[in-house]
């Protein structure tokens, strides 16, 4: 077989910031890995965990191979052919390659989502023979994402099966999931990051990591202001959706260590949104957490506060309805 690294410049990651080039590997981030102390909010695992992040390639050949520096127990690999999902295959520790076989005929798109869960150290890509590969030109639009552990969602079971993931792929969208477990703390950084990302779409998902204290019923309200009018700067005409919190029964009425509750949280972000709306921004828009996920759907809220693998299905849905049908031209 053929093998190619990432200086070739034979594949992509898609879906990242930034990626970490080591003599023996490669390795995508979430953030600008050179600055990481930009952002000390987030643990480095955080940030190279790849939640919504895909390799990404064009090529004709029948069999392709991984080969990684390192594979945590359990890994996940979901490969999609031409948007059609093919094979899911899970390492061990015994291996350090993941093996597709026997793919169909002819030229085709990859896509090859990573474990939402782990970093992703890759060091060679391993095509037949005889075959050609080359990067796969993207002529999607592109969705930004940011939110908590639940748009992070660790609880899906497979990496293309998390709530974020399966409505890039129901709307045919190019997915970039800053979705950070326990760091959706409305940093500047964040919004400088996506201010200078290309956005056809964009959606905050804030509050409830906020709710423990990072913010206090003085600062929530101007720090969320900040954030949005950052995003404005290069975006000022994106679809923009602030998304308050989704049900969590112990923190609905209760205030947090922000002094604050769900309840306030949702009111204050309405409030929030009509404002902008004051100063003539006309496509921004507020949408209620409890409308995308409820006491309708408390089933699939375990320990109160992060869908499981059947809520990511029933998120994904909910989401589609209620924010991407709201902005124009989906």
């Amino acid at each position: 077989m053929k093998a190619y690294t990432y200086q070739d410049n034979a594949f992509s990651f898609e879906g990242n910031v930034s990626v970490e080039q080591e003599k023996e590997w490669v390795a995508p981030w979430r953030i600008n890995y050179q600055q990481f102390e930009f952002y000390p909010f987030l643990t480095d695992e955080r940030a190279k965990q790849c939640s919504g992040i895909r390799l990404s390639f064009t090529t004709n050949s029948e069999n392709i191979i991984l080969q990684l520096a390192e594979v945590e127990e359990g890994m996940m690999l979901d490969l999609f052919v031409d948007d059609v999902l093919i094979q899911e295959i899970t390492l061990d520790k015994s291996s350090n390659q993941a093996i597709f076989k026997q793919l169909s005929p002819g030229l085709k798109r990859i896509d090859i989502w990573l474990d939402q869960r782990f970093s992703f150290k890759l060091k060679q890509v391993l095509i037949d023979e005889k075959a050609r590969i080359c990067k796969t030109k993207v002529n999607k639009k592109s969705w930004i994402h940011y939110g908590s552990s639940i748009s992070h969602s660790i609880q899906g079971r497979r990496p293309s099966k998390i709530w974020t993931s399966l409505v890039a792929q129901k709307l045919n969208l190019h997915l970039t999931n800053f979705g950070f477990g326990g760091g959706c703390v409305c940093e500047p950084m964040i919004g400088r990051m996506i201010r200078d990302l290309p956005a056809d779409y964009i959606t905050l998902k804030l509050g409830i990591n906020l709710y423990t204290g990072s913010l206090t019923q003085r600062t929530f309200g101007p720090n969320i202001i900040g954030l949005i009018q950052i995003i404005r700067e290069k975006h000022p005409n994106t679809p923009l959706a602030i998304i308050s919190p989704i049900y969590s029964p112990p923190r609905e009425k209760v205030k947090g260590g922000s002094g604050l509750s769900l309840e306030d949280m949702r009111n204050i972000l309405s409030d929030i949104v009509a404002s902008c709306k004051k100063y003539e921004d006309n496509n921004i828009y507020y949408i209620d957490g409890l409308e995308i996920f409820g006491p309708e759907e408390m089933e699939y809220l375990p320990d109160e506060l992060h869908p499981d693998a059947e809520g990511q299905f029933v998120l994904a849905d909910h989401f589609i309805k209620e924010v991407f049908w709201k902005f124009p031209g989906v």
